[in-house]
């Protein structure tokens, strides 16, 4: 098993729908590592959203956070690499124009997370990371940011990654939940952190599995060994799977690490 990394992502895959990892999850989590897996997490979440959980998993491998746009050690507390986005401020002016109750907009920058506006849409998403946001200084957006969130109905969105597409920007755009677009620095995905997360931990002839549930998980099950999409995933992730588990409900990442310790097991 020294051989073996999984990688999955959180919501939708790892975490139930109260944002809790089944006991079940929780102790293959800890079988598997305890026999030598390397076990970690992919997510778009920010540190403080995700460290309560590597703690509870007792995760000593680097964590891949903002989908992709940080590698981060959970031992440490160090940044192993960061990419960096700027936003002209025409478009910001934009973004912040065509704003409404409908709309959340989160700023993330040096670990922490900023809103221009406060609303129940964005009340709801700190109370489902555990997070509270801080309030955006306007004349921040000159500097570089790690990502904006957006949170809105479909048709907002799409509103929203037609206007940033036609701007011109150098970024990363993709859907981590269906009402949720995310604005990333060129080159941030899961799949090129997962490719730099191996070249860091230097393990030759390193397996690499990755289990997730949407699209920002996409590049990443392209760029494993394995790539495993959970029963509820969306169409076109399952599309790319090497492999189908179970409802994420149903304690998938024990579904997984049992069927490759059987199959361990069998060789």
């Amino acid at each position: 098993m020294n051989k073996l990394l999984i990688v999955t992502d959180m919501d939708g895959t790892l975490l139930d729908r109260w944002q809790n990892i089944s006991k079940e999850n929780e102790m293959a989590i800890k079988q598997f590592k305890a026999r030598g897996g390397l076990f970690t997490l992919a997510t778009g979440r920010m540190e403080a959203a995700v460290l309560p959980y590597a703690r509870q998993l007792e995760i000593d491998v680097p964590i891949i956070l903002y989908n992709g746009a940080k590698i981060y050690s959970p031992v440490t507390g160090e940044v192993l690499r960061e990419k960096r986005l700027l936003v002209p401020k025409e478009l910001w002016k934009r973004f912040i124009e065509g704003a409404c109750d409908q709309t959340a907009i989160l700023v993330y920058r040096d670990g922490d997370v900023y809103t221009p506006a406060r609303n129940e849409i964005l009340r709801l998403h700190e109370r489902k990371d555990g997070v509270r946001c801080k309030e955006m200084r306007e004349e921040w957006i000159d500097e570089p940011i790690t990502k904006i969130l957006f949170i809105a109905p479909s048709a907002k969105l799409e509103q929203l990654e037609t206007m940033i597409r036609a701007s011109g920007v150098r970024c990363e755009t993709v859907y981590s939940e269906a009402n949720y677009l995310e604005l990333l620095p060129e080159g941030a995905t899961k799949g090129d952190a997962l490719r730099e997360l191996v070249d860091m931990l230097g393990v030759e002839g390193l397996y690499t599995i990755a289990v997730g549930d949407n699209l920002n998980d996409l590049t990443m099950l392209k760029q494993a060994d394995c790539g495993i999409a959970v029963e509820n995933a969306c169409l076109p992730l399952k599309g790319v799977a090497d492999r189908l588990t179970v409802h994420h409900e149903d304690h998938a990442l024990r579904a997984v690490i049992h069927e490759w310790m059987l199959m361990e097991k069998e060789a």
